[in-house]
């Protein structure tokens, strides 16, 4: 493995072991066994580790979230293999969502990379959940659907944070696709819900 992969793949451990604000480049020299001048060869500081862990992120989901149709109608489990996948992501990338909105302020290109990704989820669950409806199988009104978007992105944001700030144990990826289908279920039709609590009760 080359240098710079090892050194963004031990970056991104002991961010999401200790939190990027715990973690200083000399402690990641450190990890590696090389020197700090070996390290700022290849990122010069924090915020270009950071930089480039981000667009990793953004391109492992990217598939996910930009789709190139519109599709006219929808399974359930089109929609839990997507957000399966995508907390897979955000399960890798963690130490990003358990503290989003510090490491925005801190770093305003961060700001500028993850506010179109939250417009971009946003428009994809939005896609998923009309085709759901026009399909058949999520029966509610266009505002209560709008809510449960809201409530969706909401979730896919925050649900490692809550977890974080809750202190319920070891941070569950898992958990938040259970927590999504939990608050879709109450909106579907009898046979897809009965469906969906199976599914639910996997994750268990």
């Amino acid at each position: 493995m080359k240098t710079r992969d090892r050194i963004l793949l031990c970056t991104l451990e002991l961010y999401n072991a200790d939190g990027e604000p715990n973690v200083t480049t000399l402690d990641i020299a450190n990890e590696l066994e090389i020197s700090p001048g070996n390290l700022y060869y290849h990122f010069k500081g924090k915020e270009a580790l950071l930089e480039a862990l981000v667009d990793d992120f953004l391109l492992s989901t990217h598939s996910l979230l930009v789709s190139p149709e519109e599709p006219d109608d929808a399974s359930p489990d089109d929609l839990w293999l997507l957000l399966h996948l995508l907390f897979e992501a955000i399960a890798t990338h963690r130490f990003l969502f358990q503290d989003l909105s510090n490491l925005m302020g801190r770093y305003p290109f961060l700001r500028h990379a993850m506010r179109p990704w939250l417009a971009a989820l946003r428009s994809r669950l939005n896609q998923v959940l009309r085709a759901l409806r026009n399909s058949g199988h999520l029966i509610c009104d266009e505002d209560a659907e709008q809510r449960l978007l809201d409530a969706l992105c909401q979730t896919t944001l925050f649900w490692l944070d809550y977890q974080r700030v809750a202190g319920d144990g070891e941070v569950d990826a898992a958990g938040g696709v259970q927590q999504m289908l939990g608050l879709l279920r109450p909106c579907l039709d009898e046979e897809t819900a009965e469906w969906m609590q199976l599914l639910i009760n996997r994750y268990n």
